[in-house]
């Protein structure tokens, strides 16, 4: 009896212990609620201003009003809150965590006078500040992406960007964007920068789906650069672009950045009710200035056009007689006023765990050539869900649909604009003949722009859907873990259709003179381009205060990317009236089949070292595969080495009585080496064979370039100075840099 009796005292005991247990830890490990307000002194808005506790992921974002408010689980104890925003110095507060639920911090945050402590990405999933950085990264806010009324992301970069060469390769409405970053960065291969958005790597090809852009070689016409298809992202989706201009400061990237790197971050939501926004634009384009025509009244030589014509108009000229002609400006119809909206509605919004963006846009711009468009439709949605107090994961989606209206372009003989300076400027292009077709310019039958302009219908339509999934964990004090998974994938459609009764356009394109066999008469073609990608990248950071002074951060991360293309191309002429696919030509002409896959992996190792918050030192190495690559040179190594010193924040640099107008004074060192494998085909390597029919037998004909079993990728290495200065609190400010590069294969 007295056994069991002793028995139910210690469960009572134990029972009471437990309980109270849990009641200390309620009160020590409860939610706490931290509101307060923040503002400028000089009544700037401090809307977006995050605030964070220090050393854990709870925090939120303050409204339009400076007001902001977040829930943490945070136990008994000092912490402190940190407040940072874009224009504002960093500013921290202090909180002590007692048995009350709610506190309230006001705080005032000074203007910044400097950008050193701004964050950006160079290609690890840990951010750095602009002070650690030993290589000039040029980084573009929103408000300056959407000045301009411009449909394509890297048009909007123009002038932007230091040491970045933007054109325009077509006057098509959707035309291609080239972007060299620090002029040519390669002998053969492509020296187009690699595009990431969100973590994404994202395909910025070139395939031409409508096929009447360059020469008929007898068989095949031979394109030209078609859209670039960065014209798929909506500008005004865009948060932030930064542009590493160099091997120096993409290095991490290894074989796939040669040419340096161009990240775009789309909008993120914020905490708060759901802020609506809606912008709507109108646009108008014409030509800037035409070219001067000749004016006068008469020509050397006999008649002007038809059979009998004779060619003084396009060889040397005879003196001898002169004939009366009305001269014309083609310009006046070849170009037009043309008009274009862009139209954005979005909505963003969120808690302190889930935050979330939605957007719809729809562009719609003419082109000055009559008869070519360009029009999208855009939807994207971003959300970013915190899952428990060491893991959040974020989801991004972004469909688009856009199709244009396309003439032939580029540097041939029936381009519309071509004719201003190609043909004479007395021939009738208007005249028709009996049968009221448009006719052929000049006695060697040239392409009338008004036949190129009304015949010729080129149509080409996209569907991309580009999506990420990015999952951040922090299993331990110093450690975080981000995974992060992109699909980029698009499929276009073009169709080309030159009608039979278009005797100039098809006599151009064929041969023939003044004459066509009909059974070569109209054109017709469709092409599709498939194009698929995957990215895995896996990064580990360990950030830790080795001293009071000191600061380490290690990183390690893995990359994967897999891509696949298929492009096919059908095509024929001699059709009949009213027939305009390539199943009703009478003469099929051989067509493309054209498909490719490659696979790109690589890990890399980068070592970060801080001292007092101005010397700062980083390492990396880089070893990259891929399946393009040969046997023996199957891993590349790749390596990075940068550092940088602000003098401006050293203890003597206030005592020399500066300071008050010279604000920033940085010196940098960056040397990385980088690899281009674009010009490396898919199956390079291989010796490929074409068949053909012999003797009633099949036979195999080798290409006339042999292949090359050790082949790689071409390198560069760069070794960057510079100097980063700003003054009479950053009014002025001037970076100077010197760098050194030499590409070997």
């Amino acid at each position: 009896m007295n056994i069991v009796i002793n028995k139910g005292h210690r469960k009572w005991k134990s029972f009471c212990l437990l309980l109270a247990i849990n009641m200390l830890t309620a009160f020590t490990f409860g939610q706490v609620r931290i509101t307060g307000k923040i503002s400028s002194p000089s009544g700037a808005s401090t809307e977006s201003v995050s605030v964070t506790v220090k050393g854990t992921k709870y925090g939120g974002l303050a409204d339009i009003s400076g007001n902001y408010g977040f829930t943490a689980p945070l136990t008994a104890g000092k912490y402190t809150l940190v407040f940072s925003g874009v224009g504002f110095q960093e500013q921290q507060a202090a909180l002590n965590v007692g048995a009350e639920k709610t506190y309230s911090i006001d705080v005032l945050l000074s203007d910044k006078v400097s950008k050193l402590d701004e964050v950006v990405v160079t290609g690890t999933s840990q951010g750095t500040t602009r002070r650690q950085l030993g290589s000039y990264i040029s980084s573009v806010k929103a408000d300056e992406l959407t000045k301009g009324a411009t449909s394509n992301i890297l048009a909007s970069l123009q002038g932007k960007t230091a040491g970045a060469q933007i054109t325009q390769n077509s006057g098509d409405p959707a035309g291609g964007i080239s972007v060299r970053l620090r002029g040519i960065s390669s002998i053969s291969s492509s020296s187009e920068p690699l595009y990431i958005i969100d973590g994404v790597i994202v395909n910025n090809g070139t395939n031409r789906v409508t096929n009447t852009s360059g020469n008929y070689d007898g068989s095949n016409f031979i394109g030209t650069v078609g859209q670039s298809r960065l014209v798929d992202i909506n500008p005004n989706d865009i948060e932030r672009v930064e542009v590493l201009n160099g091997a120096a400061a993409a290095a991490i990237y290894g074989s796939r950045a040669n040419a340096g790197v161009v990240q775009i971050f789309t909008k993120k939501g914020k905490s708060g009710a759901p802020t609506i926004s809606f912008s709507t634009s109108y646009m108008a384009s014409s030509i800037r200035k035409k070219l001067d025509v000749n004016r006068a009244p008469t020509k050397f030589g006999g008649p002007t056009d038809g059979p009998g014509a004779v060619t003084q108009d396009i060889l040397t000229p005879a003196l001898t007689s002169t004939t009366a002609v009305t001269r014309y400006d083609y310009q006046d119809y070849i170009f037009r006023n043309a008009n274009g909206t862009d139209n954005n509605l979005s909505m963003s919004g969120g808690t302190d765990k889930t935050k979330y963006y939605i957007s719809a846009s729809y562009f719609y711009n003419q082109g000055i050539v009559p008869n070519t468009d360009f029009q999208r439709y855009s939807f994207r949605s971003n959300l970013d869900q915190v899952i428990n107090q060491w893991a959040s994961i974020s989801l991004g989606l972004n469909y688009i649909n856009s199709g244009t209206n396309e003439k032939p372009d580029g540097n041939t003989f029936y381009s519309p604009m071509n004719s201003v300076t190609i043909i004479g400027n007395f021939h009738n292009i208007w005249q028709r003949d009996a049968l009221g077709n448009i006719q052929a310019v000049g006695e060697r039958g040239r392409a009338n722009p008004v036949s190129v302009i009304e015949d010729i219908k080129q149509r080409q339509s996209t569907n991309r859907v580009i999506a990420n999934i990015a999952l951040k964990l922090k299993p331990m004090k110093h450690l975080t873990v981000d995974y992060t998974m992109g699909i980029d994938n698009y499929a276009q459609v073009g169709t080309t259709y030159i009608p039979p009764f278009a005797y100039n356009v098809n006599t151009a394109f064929f041969g023939g003179g003044s004459t066509l066999d009909p059974t070569q008469n109209g054109y017709s073609s469709t092409a599709s381009n498939n194009f698929f990608a995957i990215n895995h990248d896996l990064n580990a950071t360990y950030n830790i205060d080795i001293t009071p002074k000191i600061n380490s951060v290690t990183q390690v991360g893995f990359s994967q990317q897999y891509e696949k293309n298929n492009y096919a191309l059908l095509q024929g002429r001699g059709l009949a009236p009213f027939v305009q696919t390539v199943n009703g030509a009478s003469t099929i002409l051989p067509g493309v089949d054209d498909r490719s896959e490659i696979s790109v992996s690589g890990a890399f190792v980068q070592q970060n070292f801080k001292y007092r918050n101005q010397l700062f030192v980083t390492g990396a190495v880089r070893v990259d595969g891929s399946s393009v690559f040969g046997q023996d040179q199957r891993n590349q190594t790749y390596y990075k080495a940068s550092g940088s010193y602000i003098i401006s924040g050293t203890d003597y640099w206030s005592k020399l009585g500066v300071s008050k107008w010279w604000d920033v004074f940085k010196a940098r060192l960056a040397y990385g080496e980088s690899g281009n494998l674009t010009g490396i085909g898919a199956y390079s390597r291989f010796n490929t064979y074409s068949s053909s029919s012999y003797l009633g037998r099949t036979a195999l004909n080798s290409s006339s370039t042999l292949a090359n079993e050790n082949v790689k990728p071409e390198r560069q290495q760069e070794t960057e100075f510079g100097l980063d200065l700003s003054f009479l609190s950053t009014r002025l400010g001037l970076v100077r840099g010197d760098w050194m590069r030499r590409i070997r294969r």
